[in-house]
């Protein structure tokens, strides 16, 4: 078997590594470990990879990309001695504590590559075996995307426009981890984004920074979480919350009642489609009336691999679930209407499912049904 050039030069590194482990103990600032963290990271940005995993297994490291929402392996092996100095060194580029190995953390870090600056956000988790470790990268130079650069189809974009433009309310972008929300978010932000308008942001990280827009980088270790956040946030004359994640009851409770005293909140869930919002906004202590006072829409997305015109896959596309929430959706949503029944509701309206919007991008091209049957079905 013949071995690349990259993997010869691998190898070159780890037993530099070595020989420095058995000079000095100090191993993690060590400048052979250094350039085989920089070169992991290099060929993560190379292969256009959205997250590079560093695993424990069978007594070594193992390393594997996830390009275009799909993980592969990485061709390399880091031998088990060597696995600390590596993690150390990602610790101390991401501000962690490298003398804590029994608890997650979580950190950040701007890698070079190039010309290209990207943003790194670490996570370390004990697992089996010693630690692991979730890069997940993204290029800072890279521009915004729009609202028409999103895939969305024409009718869908358009309700979904109307829904970010009225001047209270609250609007939800469901999906998994990963699934693009944030992208979304930014983006209508973007449109939203004018000089007689005080837009707010709380995020925990803020991913990107937009020029006149008040972005807080929450902090909840300083008692600076999504509720001190919004409570802060009444005090700054805001007409627009962007609030980066609904995580407990308190928030959620706390982001309806804005919306509900005239504030326009854009804010995300993690919920399977756009009727699961509702019902979990319900499980986290919302009253009905409330909500269905309060809430405009949810989009739900997911995203699957983008066809090439030679068949292959390149690059991802979002799919598109919008449900608005019209008369009928509060009505059924103050009866206590079954998820089956606001289902039916939803698409007597015009609401497209996941699987609808998949397959009218499949027809046209840019994707194909067995990609949109393995993302939404895991067929």
């Amino acid at each position: 078997m013949v071995m690349s050039n990259k993997e010869n030069f691998w190898r070159i590194l780890v037993n530099q590594c070595r020989q420095e482990q058995r000079q000095n103990s100090s191993t993690q600032e060590g400048a052979a470990i250094v350039r085989l963290a920089d070169f992991l990271l290099q060929e993560t940005v190379a292969c256009n990879a959205s997250d590079l995993h560093i695993e424990p297994l069978g007594g070594e490291l193992r390393f594997r990309l996830r390009i275009d929402g799909l993980l592969t392996v990485m061709p390399y092996r880091l031998p088990g001695d060597l696995a600390s100095p590596l993690i150390s060194r990602i610790k101390v580029l991401a501000n962690m504590d490298i003398a804590k190995h029994q608890q997650p953390q979580d950190g950040a870090f701007v890698f070079s590559a190039g010309e290209r600056k990207i943003d790194v956000r670490a996570a370390v988790m004990p697992v089996y075996g010693g630690e692991m470790l979730v890069l997940r990268l993204m290029n800072l130079q890279e521009e915004l995307l729009t609202l028409d650069e999103l895939g969305f189809l024409p009718d869908v974009k358009q309700k979904f426009r109307e829904l970010i433009h009225r001047p209270a309310g609250l609007v939800i972008v469901s999906g998994a981890m990963g699934c693009g929300k944030s992208t979304t978010l930014y983006a209508a932000l973007q449109e939203l984004n004018t000089e007689d308008k005080n837009w707010l942001t709380l995020e925990d990280p803020v991913e990107r920074h937009i020029k006149g827009v008040n972005q807080v980088q929450l902090n909840p270790k300083a008692g600076l979480d999504y509720a001190q956040g919004l409570r802060a946030a009444l005090r700054q004359d805001a007409q627009g919350i962007l609030l980066g994640e609904i995580r407990d009851e308190e928030t959620a409770m706390m982001a309806v009642r804005m919306a509900l005293t005239g504030h326009l909140m854009l804010t995300t869930l993690h919920t399977e489609n756009a009727v699961a919002a509702v019902f979990r906004l319900i499980d986290m202590g919302i009253p009905p009336y409330l909500l269905a006072a309060t809430l405009s829409g949810v989009l739900a997305q997911r995203l699957v691999r983008r066809c090439t015109d030679d068949g292959a896959y390149k690059g991802r596309l979002a799919l598109h679930e919008l449900l608005v929430v019209d008369q009928s959706i509060r009505e059924a949503i103050l009866a206590g209407k079954s998820r089956e029944q606001l289902e039916t509701l939803a698409r007597e309206a015009g609401m497209k499912s996941l699987f609808d919007d998949g397959q009218e991008k499949a027809v046209a091209g840019l994707t194909s049904l067995q990609e949109v049957q393995r993302v939404i079905y895991g067929t």
